[in-house]
């Protein structure tokens, strides 16, 4: 059967007064432990939105400096593309000042330029041009433009005595009609076979000076 105890709770003050006294644990206010947690969680957030911002700001960097550096690539080639169509344009410009002429009067063009062995077994350069009449008056080749060439420095007399004569030597002295053109020829005796020849243009109509010069390589 059920077994009471005896509990006696009865106590002398004496022994009231010597008995330990056991206090509860202090219990924090329920606002003050919503507040920390809601501290910490505020300073997560914050360091959240640093750590993202301090990342964007990194991918920005890297993508201007990527483009820094291809703006730089692109200048540069337009740099050197410019420069080489400015030497190609000098180069193109002397090589047809010496050997075309065009104005409103007239226009000289060198079509060709022929090795042959004159009569005394010697070496003649044969200079052909093209020579078109824009003015009102006839004009002959040799009366406006009369080439000239020279070889190492020595002036390259006209070769006379040539074994065949091209039909177009003697239509350089021939007068042509406003608006026409003739194919005429120049032949010159060389010294050598190999050295280059230089061929000046010089204008007896206007200015009456030198007006192109070009070397032109035989070998």
């Amino acid at each position: 059967m059920p077994r009471d105890l005896d509990l006696d709770f009865e106590m002398q003050d004496d022994e009231l007064r010597d008995r330990p006294v056991h206090r509860a644990p202090r219990r924090e206010p329920a606002g003050r432990g919503a507040g920390s947690r809601g501290g910490r969680g505020a300073s997560a957030s914050r360091r959240k939105k640093t750590d993202t911002t301090s990342i964007i700001i990194l991918i920005v960097e890297i993508v201007v400096f990527i483009a820094l550096i291809a703006l730089f690539f692109v200048l540069k080639a337009k740099i050197v593309d410019s420069g080489s169509s400015s030497e190609a344009t000098a180069a193109e410009s002397t090589t047809n000042n010496g050997v075309n002429v065009e104005s409103e009067d007239f226009s000289l063009t060198c079509t060709k330029v022929q090795l042959v062995m004159d009569a005394d077994n010697n070496t003649a350069a044969l200079v052909y041009f093209t020579f078109v009449n824009k003015t009102d008056n006839p004009l002959a080749m040799s009366g406006v433009f009369p080439p000239k060439v020279t070889q190492n420095g020595a002036d390259c007399p006209e070769d006379t005595n040539l074994t065949e004569t091209p039909p177009e030597i003697a239509n350089k002295d021939m007068q042509v009609s406003a608006g026409q053109s003739v194919e005429c020829c120049y032949a010159f005796k060389l010294s050598d076979q190999t050295s280059p020849l230089t061929l000046t243009i010089h204008d007896n109509y206007s200015t009456f000076t030198d007006i192109g010069s070009t070397e032109i390589p035989i070998s």
